[in-house]
Parts: structure tokens; sequence; C-alpha cells
């Protein structure tokens, strides 16, 4: 057996909004795949995706062998797991997504969503890169009622099923993923055992399949949110993941996305797809400056002088979170410690009485809070359990969270 621990992370109430499980799998690619898939498909009713044509599964087939061969190999382990041959041309194994229901192509997600603070190690106590992330999205079920669809019986709300994955493959850094909604390669944040920390925010200006199913159809190479999963088996760096990206072909789906990459050095960086050429670019850290990044595209709007206008009222806006965090980052005296870039994403935690004033999307909630010292290779993180209620005098909702739990190699 692949998997030895699967566990719920911490015992979760019945009014509890989410609960999570710990994940560990270890073995050859072949064995990972072939367990999470029946996992995936007895647990958490798993559907492969289909391709849209068998030229699709033939060349994504041809791409992996040359550039990602562990992937191959896990993807075949889930099509055995599915009872398909390993070259089968009508269903992709590498993906295993669950509770995603009424998946359109193309849909605009139509809200900001994240936000993200890497704190100068220059400057910090210890000398260590500390990072935090805020991840936020809509607490109801997707991506039926955003659509304005009524939701299967019995559907499961976003990240109410959250898994924390570690990966111990036979060849391949350990890694450790931490997301919702995929058993493969679940998304959105993650770590290996080298200390390369990689996230992702939703980026408005990107261009791909929102709210599409997250492979199959006409995916070629590797879709943004694998790629997380092979950055962080396949790199200790910052430097080496953006080679990795630059000599691959990466799509778009679910939700379009840019990526922020920090290493145990103190490097940094943001990676987009730029809207107008699709070139790939690098916004990287500056020495002794933080980097921040919320939901608009950091190489065309680098800081305040280029922002366009907006409105500081909308207190969840991508420039507004952006300036919010900058001054609490003015406010910090040296030496930082940990919990001040924790302190500072709290600033812009994501409730709101009224979310078209914050500009927030329907019942969006700050999901699960990370952060990290990239000097261990360990991750912390609390999740959303609920609502307490409104904060008199201001558009925000106070709001439950769990405990920090920390996962490390």
């Amino acid at each position: 057996m692949a998997i030895v621990k699967n566990e719920p992370v911490f015992e979760a109430g019945d009014n509890d909004y989410t609960k999570p499980r710990h994940i560990i799998v270890e073995g050859t690619n072949g064995e990972i795949g072939y367990d999470l898939g029946k996992l995936a498909r007895e647990e958490y009713g798993t559907k492969l995706c289909a391709y849209d044509a068998p030229i699709y599964a033939q060349a994504r087939r041809e791409y992996l062998a040359r550039n990602w061969p562990e992937m191959l190999e896990k993807s075949q382990g889930v099509l055995r797991a599915f009872g398909m041959p390993e070259d089968d041309v009508v269903y992709d194994g590498t993906t295993l997504p669950y509770d995603l229901y009424d998946s359109q192509r193309g849909a605009s997600l139509g809200a900001n969503t994240c936000s993200a603070a890497v704190l100068p190690h220059e400057k910090t106590d210890t000398g260590a890169t500390y990072v935090s992330r805020n991840f936020d999205l809509m607490a109801m079920v997707l991506w039926s009622e955003l659509l304005g669809k009524e939701p299967p019986q019995g559907a499961y709300s976003c990240w109410e099923r959250g898994i924390v994955l570690e990966t111990r493959p036979d060849k391949g850094y350990r890694t450790i993923q931490v997301g919702g909604h995929e058993v493969l390669w679940p998304w959105i944040d993650g770590i290996n055992e080298k200390g390369l920390y990689v996230t992702a925010f939703h980026d408005p200006w990107g261009i791909g399949g929102e709210t599409s199913p997250s492979g199959g159809m006409n995916v070629s190479g590797i879709t943004l949110t694998q790629s997380f999963g092979y950055i962080l088996s396949t790199c200790a760096t910052v430097e080496e993941a953006k080679h990795l990206i630059l000599r691959n072909h990466l799509m778009q789906v679910l939700i379009n996305a840019h990526v922020m990459i920090a290493d145990a050095s103190g490097n940094a960086t943001v990676f987009e797809i730029d809207q107008t050429t699709q070139a790939y670019v690098f916004v990287d850290r500056v020495a002794n400056e933080p980097l921040f990044a919320t939901n608009h595209p950091l190489h065309t709007y680098p800081e305040p002088s280029t922002y366009p206008e907006f409105d500081m009222e909308a207190e969840h806006g991508s420039f507004t979170r952006q300036i919010i965090l900058r001054d609490a980052y003015a406010k910090l005296k040296p030496p930082f410690k940990r919990e001040d870039v924790v302190a500072m994403l709290d600033q812009i935690h994501c409730a709101f009485i009224d979310d078209e004033k914050a500009e927030a999307g329907p019942k969006e909630r700050t999901l699960i809070n990370v952060n990290a010292d990239l000097s261990k290779p360990e991750i912390a993180i609390r999740w959303y359990l609920g609502d307490v209620g409104p904060i008199e005098g201001t558009n925000k909702v106070k709001t439950r969270m769990s405990d920090f739990f920390t996962f490390g190699f």
C-alpha cells in the first residue's frame, strides 16, 4: 500500500465548515498514482476528466514521457485504479478532481481572492525567509452556486473536504501540498524537503478556462495547477523553478492564476503569463525589500504609482490590499519575526458583510491561512471553521479559525 496515513487533521465539530485530512503516500510513482486513484474513486467520488479527442491523450502522453515521466507513471497508476489500460485515449489520468460540480469552460470567476507576503530575510531575526498567505475563495458549492445553478443533493462546499498530502516518492523530492478538490496534486500551496515554497492567486487578467474541468478536454502540456507539484518534486531553488517553467508548456484551467515561489536562501519571485503576448515573465523580490502578491499582474502594475484609479473603501480590492500590506510593513521595526508576517495577512482576512462593497466574491472567506519559516522544511496551516457574526461599525465579519497545525519532514 502506498498510502501509509489517512487521518483527520483535527477532530472537527458538527458545526465546523472544514474537515481536512492528512494523507501520506510513499512508493513508486505508479504505486502512488494507483492508490490515490482508488482512494479518490472510493472515498471522494472522483470521475476522470475526458479528452475532446484521442489525439490530445496521445500527444499528452508523449509530452509527459519527454518532460515529466514521473507524472506519466502516476497517471498510468491512476488509469489502472479505474480499470483502464495505461494507454487509454479517452480519459485523463493526470488529475483526480472531486467536489467540483457543473464545471463550465470559460466562465469568469468574477472575484478577487488570495494574498501573500514574503519578508526580506536580510531583516529577519534569524535570517530566515518568512512567508504567509491567505487562501480566499467562496464558501459555497463550486462551481454550481457560483454559476447560479442548483447544486446536486449532498454536494460539498469549497474546501470543505480539504487535504494535506505528503508524498514520498522513490524518485524526486518529498513534498507537502495543501488544498482541496484534487487528490493527486492538491492545489494551491506546497513546500518540499529543500524548503522551496509555492503558492498561487487568482489573476483576473489571465487567459484560460476558468471554472472548467481540471483536465482532459483539449489540454496539452501541463496545467498551471499541476505545475506546483512538478516544481516541488524536482526543484530546490527559485532559479531552478524558473528554468523548469520556461522549458514547459503550461495551460490555465480551473482558475487563471499567477504563482509565488520562494526558497530558503531568501529568493522569491512571482511567475505570470502576460495577457497580450502570453510570454512567461517573473517579478523578483528586491534585496532588503518584501514581496507582496494579490490579484493583479505585478509585471503590469509593480507598485502604487502604476496603479489605476481604485477605491480604498473596497477593502478586498487587489490594489487596496497591496496598500494595506505596504502600510503594515512600513510600521514594522526590524528584526522581523515570523509572527509579524502572519499579523500582516490577518489585516486583510477575507470575511465581509457586504461582499459587493468590499469587492469580494459572494460568501468569500479566508478558507486557509498558511505561514512558513523556509529555513525549516515545514508549513503551518489553520482552517476556516465558520462565522461568528458582524463586527460592529465595520463591513467585516468575525470568523472562527482552527489552531495552526504544522506539517514537515
